[in-house]
């Protein structure tokens, strides 16, 4: 199967891409988002610098062997996805299936070169519970561990809106922090990205629940991080919030389990 994955250049990013490798043509469309030669070798100037300090060691322990993609790829700036440019190199790969994992918003004509049903998004977080930035780090904050996990859609033109093929459910364990956690949804979510691309392939069609709505709905931007929040995150961790969650655990009022 040819596969377009528009995604970021993160070591998450370049895990995932190459994870869905396996008997497929994959040609990755990766913005640079993140500078991570910040992170080599350099001591943290503040807490927020050590937070994602932290979360790239981590990812670089939990990803190993993903330094670089393994497939063919186009490395982007951030406001380059949406280019005629893009689209005529996208179109002329005649993909299959395209899908997003933490790229910018894609809009037209790029959200219609496949019939519907082929093009998929991955959102870290559960829809339509959390939406936006950060919305795996969020539940650390609210004590919501329940709403860990992510989002496998069927993608359309808004953020984190469309309809839903499968929630992801990490597994949960005594000494996880918000990064250890988030290499496990990233796992996870590989495991059954396979599995829908192999369903696909096998033509048979994958499930769409439309988003229902719910009172709560939290979305969140990336100005709402801060030294304040992140300061409740490691407030919350220390006083035990994983050890009580696993004491009391809390189920999310609905899921779709593929």
């Amino acid at each position: 199967m040819k596969i377009v994955f528009f995604t970021g250049n993160s070591i998450r990013h370049r895990f995932l891409a190459n994870s869905i490798l396996d008997g497929n043509q994959v040609l990755v469309i990766s913005e640079c988002k993140e500078n991570t030669t910040l992170y080599e070798n350099k001591k943290p100037k503040n807490m927020i610098d050590k937070h994602f300090n932290q979360r790239y060691n981590t990812e670089k322990e939990i990803f190993k062997n993903n330094e670089n993609f393994k497939s063919k790829f186009v490395s982007l700036e951030n406001d380059e996805i949406n280019t005629p440019e893009i689209f005529q190199i996208v179109k002329s790969f005649q993909p299959d299936l395209m899908i997003a994992f933490g790229s910018s918003i894609i809009k037209e004509p790029l959200l219609s070169i496949l019939p519907k049903g082929h093009f998929l998004n991955i959102h870290l977080g559960l829809s339509p519970y959390y939406r936006g930035s950060g919305t795996n780090f969020w539940p650390f904050v609210n004590n919501e561990l329940e709403y860990v996990g992510s989002t496998i859609l069927h993608i359309d033109p808004g953020i984190d809106t469309g309809d839903i093929i499968t929630h992801v459910i990490p597994k949960i364990e005594l000494h996880d922090d918000v990064h250890k956690l988030g290499c496990k949804v990233i796992k996870e979510s590989a495991i059954t990205l396979k599995k829908i691309i192999e369903r696909i392939e096998n033509g048979n069609k994958i499930p769409r629940t439309k988003q229902w709505k719910i009172e709560n709905e939290k979305y969140y931007r990336i100005k709402d991080f801060d030294e304040l929040v992140l300061l409740k995150y490691k407030e919350n961790l220390k006083n035990g919030i994983v050890r009580n969650f696993l004491k009391y655990k809390k189920t999310v009022p609905r899921l779709i389990v593929m």
